[in-house]
């Protein structure tokens, strides 16, 4: 996870709220930007990293 959107190569942009990686994964959009299938252990660390990033930017 790059938190400052400067590292090369493909990606994609979502905002660091809970709502938007849950909307994301249901609807499928995140997994298909990024080109793969988004599983639970996998949906938990991206929760926690979001979380981590937007605490790191409060701060």
């Amino acid at each position: 996870m790059d938190l400052r959107g400067k590292a090369p190569g493909r990606g994609a942009y979502l905002c660091p709220e809970d709502a938007c990686l849950t909307r994301g994964i249901a609807e499928g959009s995140l997994g298909r930007a990024l080109a793969v299938t988004i599983d639970e252990a996998t949906r938990l660390r991206l929760r926690d990293e979001l979380a981590a990033g937007a605490e790191k930017r409060r701060t």
